[in-house]
């Protein structure tokens, strides 16, 4: 399970005791810090914990010595606090452990899931691990599919798993959850509610602006801890580029190199300024970075398709990070600063205000608050807050599987015998409410998940900045007039960047990406077209291939090779789910 010393763990819960086996990566192992032993207690941990002074403060006379590992810090945590312990852990981690004296064998995930943590529970045995695939090359954990899963991920492109897998088996504990394990009875919960935080209407702008800048200062600073070399995601967004502007001048301070910045576009120093690679070069000139793009060949995007979906990362996340990886591995990166999450956490634009509104009768400042002048600008805001008030509340807005089943290529027999899972919908009513169904159910977690596991077999590490919780704590006190003025989206964020970056980014309402959509979608239709051909010459089907309807895949195979388009999400989905040969 522990990314950085110990590549999968299990452990054998009983009331008596509790029994450990790590199996250890070569290339990954830097030390034994992940596994705590004492006489009472057990702790394997995949975790980098922040804010140790307060911790320690908080601990008082259970505080272990200085510089002591991330699992002897949760062990304390654990003997202060029980189960409660994740309440005071903040960072990055996903750790177990056995209390030998209680009996009990106990499990946590951090708040947004930045670690991975797949388990298996058979009879009296919790199996964990970082990936699946470490999961499952343990004794005992079964290796048999679950249809359900498969057809609820083949059908909706945007179906993202919570607690389940492609495995039966093999569950995932959420984040923000803990796992409790007692003389054999399993109990699982949330232990991070923010949505019960207080909102704080009486917030001054001045005061917010500056009590952001310093948590974001705090959640950067925090994640330069233990590593030298850094790079940083550099696409010309606000959030990358933020975090940029704050890591760069510190790393100078420490006397450590210069990060290179990453971007998932061209780099061209004279593009147009209003321009994806215009935006990446203001940042870049800015800072004086060095700013690269590396892409995929088509072989080494053909490779995505090979590997095994159902025991390791979804290539939908690595089509551009990949490429990323390979080249920061080659100039030995052991960090990668990202601003994922952002847009659904630190940098939030205020989705579900307008429903608020249009609900709550503030028709008048909902017509302000039109991002053109004029009575048609006015009044077109307020139809399209309506609409989006009428899908909020419409009865039959859960019932989306079977309009996406018509497109999916899974095999219609195979579709009626399975029994689909429930889809989260996000509905799109009032700021706070929005922002937290989409941070818990987008697709945030996944790519976290996934950039962990793939980056992991690189040794990197991804950390997120603008994901730490005393942030978001801070931001869900926040009223939502601190989120959008007027036609001024991610409005906080843009205040609270003033002086850090060019207005050219800072100002930017854009979020479309023309070119880099171009080179993906002309690389994944090549890409598709000769992974489906393989699989079509074949002279045995895949063993997968009774799932899928092969014969409209034929069909949508000929189709992407006359348009030179990789515009298919189901034909994509169903060539990662096949195994090719």
């Amino acid at each position: 399970m522990v990314r950085a010393a110990l590549g999968a763990a299990s452990v054998a819960n009983s009331l008596a005791a509790a029994s450990f086996a790590a199996l250890a990566t070569a290339k990954q192992a830097r030390s034994i810090d992940a596994l705590h032993i004492a006489d009472d207690l057990i702790v394997v941990a995949d975790a980098r914990i922040d804010g140790q002074a307060d911790l320690r403060a908080a601990l008082a006379d259970l505080a272990p010595p200085a510089n002591t590992s991330a699992a002897a810090l949760i062990a304390a945590a654990w003997r202060r606090w029980g189960a409660d312990c994740p309440l005071f852990l903040y960072g990055d981690y996903a750790f177990v452990l056995h209390d030998r004296d209680s009996g009990t064998s106990f499990a946590a995930r951090d708040h947004v899931g930045a670690r991975p943590f797949f388990y298996a529970l058979t009879g009296d045995r919790l199996a964990f691990a970082s990936d699946p695939a470490a999961l499952l090359a343990l004794p005992g954990v079964p290796d048999d599919l679950d249809e359900d899963f498969i057809a609820s991920i083949l059908i909706h492109r945007k179906f993202q798993p919570m607690d389940r897998s492609f495995q039966r088996a093999v569950r995932r504990l959420e984040p923000g959850h803990r796992l409790f394990l007692v003389g054999g009875d399993a109990r699982l919960d949330r232990w991070w509610n923010p949505e019960k935080i207080a909102v704080d209407d009486r917030a001054d702008d001045a005061a917010t602006i500056a009590r952001y800048r310093q948590f974001v200062e705090q959640a950067v600073t925090d994640r330069l801890a233990g590593a030298t070399r850094f790079a940083v995601h550099l696409s010309g967004g606000l959030d990358s580029s933020l975090i940029a502007a704050v890591a760069t001048p510190e790393l100078r301070a420490r006397g450590l190199a210069d990060p290179p910045g990453y971007s998932w576009h061209i780099v061209d120093p004279d593009a147009d300024p209003d321009s994806e690679p215009g935006w990446s070069e203001a940042i870049r000139a800015r800072l004086g970075l060095q700013l690269y793009a590396p892409t995929l060949s088509t072989d080494e995007m053909a490779a995505l398709f090979t590997q095994d979906w159902t025991r390791g990362p979804d290539i939908r996340n690595l089509l551009h990070e990949a490429a990323i990886q390979r080249d920061a591995a080659a100039r030995d990166v052991e960090v990668i600063l990202s601003g994922w999450g952002g847009d659904e956490a630190a940098s939030y634009n205020g989705r579900g205000y307008h429903p608020w509104l249009f609900a709550t009768g503030r028709w008048v400042t909902l017509y302000r608050d039109a991002g053109r002048p004029g009575v048609r600008a006015g009044l077109r805001t307020i139809y399209h807050a309506a609409r989006r008030t009428v899908r909020t509340f419409h009865p039959q807005l859960p019932l989306r599987w079977r309009p996406f089943a018509g497109h999916s290529l899974a095999d219609p027999a195979f579709v009626r015998r399975a029994r689909l899972l429930p889809m989260k919908v996000t509905r799109e009513f009032g700021v706070r409410r929005t922002q937290h169904t989409l941070l818990r159910y987008s697709a945030t977690t996944g790519r976290l998940e996934d950039w962990a596991i793939s980056g992991a077999t690189r040794g990197i590490d991804y950390r997120f900045p603008l994901l730490d919780r005393r942030l978001l704590e801070f931001i869900y006190s926040l009223p939502p007039r601190m989120f959008r003025r007027g036609a001024m989206r991610r409005w906080l964020i843009k205040e609270a960047s003033d002086g850090l970056l060019p207005d050219v980014v800072r100002l930017n309402n854009s979020k479309t990406e023309p070119l880099r959509v171009a080179w993906i979608d002309k690389a994944l239709g090549e890409t598709m077209v000769l992974i489906g051909d393989r699989i079509l010459a074949s002279d045995t089907p895949p063993a997968r291939a009774r799932y899928i309807d092969m014969d409209r895949l034929r069909k949508r195979v000929e189709h992407a090779r006359r348009t030179h388009s990789g515009r298919d999400p189901a034909l994509r989905l169903a060539l990662q789910f096949l195994d090719t040969p």
